[in-house]
């Protein structure tokens, strides 16, 4: 696992390089999307990974780096996950000091306070991730424009929701690992085989974004995760901090 996180923050870093050399602000003074006009913040207390409360006024006069992920999720949400780590690494001493990191989860239906500490202490993240009841999520999730969808769609019966399942055709009857595959007719050669942790019968669709908010509570820059690049985030910040 150590191996497989240093590779990725490389593999980041290399990307970030390459993408930053074609990358302008054309109009705008971030290389964000821009949130025009700017959206304040509505405060609100949610349950951080040590089930404590967590209110959002106790970041004021900071930035904010807001993201928003599940921990089933098998791809983007653990590539922003690293993002994030990056971009805390390369800021020191601002970080924690000026600017601070939030996770928060849209899957409230798995990820309780446990799950998210688990999901942070195995990837070293050391900023809050945040759960609580849906009725206190949604209006975190109306405020940031987070569009969520669930759906159980299971096409082979095998109890492993559409969305995580790499094996559709699995044989009827058949056990299944934790990507919907067959244990005894759809593994690799190399015999690895992962074990179920949490349910997957039901997969989380959402607008997958991070918003960066300014020392007033207001949300100013957006990042879509699939166009995400880690050191322009951290200049969007700066120009953030310069103001």
């Amino acid at each position: 696992m150590k191996n497989f996180s240093q590779w990725l923050r490389v593999m980041l870093l290399v990307t970030s390089l390459m993408i930053s050399g074609c990358t302008v602000k054309e109009d705008s003074q971030f290389y964000g999307e821009e949130i025009n006009p700017a959206m304040f913040v509505n405060d609100f207390t949610l349950i951080d990974s040590n089930e404590e409360e967590f209110n959002f006024e106790e970041l004021e006069g900071k930035i904010v780096v807001v993201a928003f992920l599940f921990t089933r999720c098998p791809d983007i949400c653990p590539v922003v996950s690293a993002n994030l780590d990056f971009v805390s690494n390369e800021l020191g001493g601002l970080y924690e000091d000026q600017v601070a990191i939030l996770s928060i989860t849209v899957d409230p239906w798995t990820d309780n306070s446990s799950v998210l500490k688990q999901y942070a202490e195995e990837r070293g993240l050391d900023w809050p991730h945040l759960t609580g009841s849906v009725d206190d999520l949604q209006p975190v999730w109306i405020n940031f424009d987070v569009g969520l969808a669930t759906y159980d769609s299971d096409i082979d019966g095998d109890k492993v929701a559409d969305g995580f399942d790499i094996c559709p055709d699995t044989p009827e009857g058949e056990p299944v690992d934790d990507n919907g595959c067959g244990l005894e007719t759809q593994q690799s050669e190399s015999g690895d085989v992962s074990v179920k942790h949490h349910p997957l019968t039901y997969w989380v669709d959402h607008t997958t974004g991070t918003i960066i908010v300014d020392k007033q509570m207001k949300q100013r820059v957006w990042w879509e995760d699939m166009d995400w690049n880690a050191e322009l985030v951290i200049e969007d910040i700066i120009t953030l901090l310069e103001e």
